[in-house]
């Protein structure tokens, strides 16, 4: 917990609660915690305090709120928030656990629900969790901006195309076309060959595109034409790109860099991020303490569906109680004598009592089921989303390490081939 800490205490947290003394209390033991800690007094003062600091820019980044107030309720003000921003997580602190409130915090994708009176420690742990997970959604798109930068990088570096499984140029960058001659729009549809050295054998490229539609990587040094016949050798690296899946190639991209000594000096600059996507590489390791919190996450609602389950076994053996004893009546009243017609009448008044009683009870029961189907399928979801998170992280891990190596093995290739050719491009 310690790695945390200092970010945590730069959260900025919403607290609404009608409650005086609960809303000092709490507001109190959250301001020790947090730097910026708003304090409201019931929805509505809630949800204009979000939209200012919405529109501002300055916005939250946690929702604690009571769900019983005047004004506007918790759920009320939670449901316009969620006009505003999806993704700010929210958490509801009440004294009653009604499974209609239930179904709707869910649905407005509340991130804890907590019963009253408080145990501070418990909301602690509940606290630790959710600033975890703050953290992390703050870690990770610190680092696809910063993979961004990095792939911004190679743009202007390098000459870059994307090609379709038949070889059709489907993308070109600026340094492709600069070099080339050819504009994209000269370029987008055409096959490679439009920039092929007439000097380059055919077995050259028989044996590159062999090897990438193995799904393997192919490298290699050679010459290439410009539009107005101008000759200019590239050091090329080209890798092919799967679905999702990795099962299937769905395009080639390739990654060329000139080979002059202009580019050589170029390049020598390169080296700075190739120090910090070692770093980055790092942190990706640091993404598995994550995941376990986001398990942990999962337990607890799986906890709740036990806790809901439970009560609908309860409910479920009063009611099988109330039809033992209504047999029971049914068959004491059937052995009493004509002089009892008179009090079989107040029983009776009794008896429709208790039936509406049971009727009201198998309403209530079947609700409940309804309601344990519903958080059910919401669970799957919810469950479904952190395995595609999990294949992306995957699937961003291969992809950095596939470029990283394609940066690495170029910058050793171009070391050797300026020790071997130098000036050969004049």
């Amino acid at each position: 917990m310690e790695e945390f800490k200092l970010e945590k205490e730069n959260i900025k947290v919403l607290f609404v609660e009608d409650e005086d003394l609960a809303r000092q209390k709490l507001g109190k033991f959250l301001r020790r915690r947090f730097e910026e800690v708003e304090l409201c007094e019931n929805g509505l003062d809630g949800f204009l305090k979000f939209q200012e600091a919405f529109t501002s820019g300055k916005k939250f980044d946690l929702i604690l709120s009571d769900i019983n107030m005047p004004k506007m309720d918790g759920l009320e003000m939670l449901e316009k928030i969620r006009e505003f921003d999806n993704e700010i997580p929210c958490a509801f602190i009440t004294a009653r656990n009604e499974s209609e409130n239930l179904i709707k915090a869910i649905s407005l994708q509340v991130t804890e629900y907590i019963l009253k009176p408080i145990d501070l420690e418990e909301i602690t742990k509940k606290l630790d969790k959710i600033c975890n997970n703050l953290n992390l959604e703050k870690k990770f798109k610190a680092q696809k901006s910063e993979l961004d930068n990095y792939l911004d990088i190679i743009n202007q570096e390098a000459l870059v195309s994307k090609t379709d499984l038949k070889g059709k140029i489907t993308f070109v960058n600026d340094g492709f076309c600069e070099v080339s001659g050819y504009t994209r729009e000269e370029l987008i549809g055409a096959s490679h060959n439009i920039v092929r050295h007439p000097d380059v054998n055919k077995s050259f490229f028989e044996d590159m595109w062999t090897t990438i539609k193995e799904g393997k990587i192919w490298n290699g040094t050679h010459k290439n034409l410009t539009k107005d016949g101008t000759t200019y050798f590239v050091n090329t690296k080209i890798f092919p790109i799967f679905d999702i899946n990795r099962k299937n190639i769905i395009e080639y991209m390739a990654v060329r860099f000139l080979v002059t000594e202009e580019e050589q000096e170029k390049r020598k600059n390169f080296k700075r991020f190739i120090e910090q996507l070692t770093e980055y590489k790092k942190t990706i390791g640091k993404l598995k303490t994550d995941k376990e919190n986001l398990d942990k996450r999962l337990i607890e609602t799986q906890k709740t569906f036990s806790v809901l389950e439970e009560k609908a076994r309860v409910s479920e053996d009063k009611r099988k109680s109330l039809l033992k004893q209504l047999e029971a009546y049914e068959s004491s009243n059937l052995q009493h004598n004509k002089m009892d017609i008179m009090a079989k009448q107040d029983k009776s008044k009794q008896f429709d009592d208790m039936y509406k009683s049971l009727n009201a009870l198998k309403t209530k029961n079947l609700k409940l089921e309804n309601d344990l189907k519903t958080m059910q399928a919401m669970y799957d979801s919810k469950n479904n989303e952190v395995s595609n998170l999990i294949e992306k992280e995957i699937e961003n891990q291969k992809r950095i390490n596939e470029l990283k190596d394609l940066v690495s093995n170029l910058q050793k290739e171009n070391g050797e081939l300026r020790v071997k050719k130098g000036g050969i491009f004049k």
